[in-house]
């Protein structure tokens, strides 16, 4: 059965709200899904993986610090052509998924367009979340 690891950090849990969306996206499609607080992430849990989905608020306009570092571990970790994207509640700026895509991209990952919610996701903001974790579980079924 395919993987999917959804990665995420979040200061006001509206990430993290998000994260769990998109898990239920990606398991209406049958693909089991592996969810982390980065803080609980191991690099080990990207073994095995058909898809990598990062989530992070903004911090200073910025990736949170935590998932900035487990990103810049996951470099070494070979997953070139696995599908990826990227998710983002923020409040000022929503620069932090174009950040995460380009890393991804750059480690050889094959992204899908990005997700941005501003502030706490309502109910309009589940859905697309919800929809964003269907288009990567079809990306990885080939749909």
């Amino acid at each position: 059965m395919p993987k999917v690891a959804i990665i995420f950090d979040s200061a006001t849990h509206h990430t993290e709200t998000m994260a769990n969306a998109i898990a239920d996206g990606v398991r209406s499609e049958g693909i089991e899904v592996r969810i982390s607080h980065v803080h609980e992430a191991k690099l080990k849990d990207l073994e095995g993986i058909d898809g990598l989905v990062l989530g992070s608020g903004t911090y200073h306009h910025e990736i949170m610090p935590a998932l900035e570092v487990f990103m810049e571990q996951a470099k070494n970790v070979n997953l070139k052509g696995k599908v990826a994207g990227a998710f983002c509640s923020y409040g000022w700026s929503p620069e932090v998924v174009d950040l995460i895509t380009n890393r991804l991209k750059g480690y050889g990952l094959e992204t899908v367009e990005g997700l941005l919610i501003h502030e706490k996701p309502d109910e309009a903001g589940l859905e697309k979340c919800k929809q964003f974790g269907i288009i990567i579980a079809k990306k990885i079924k080939g749909e």
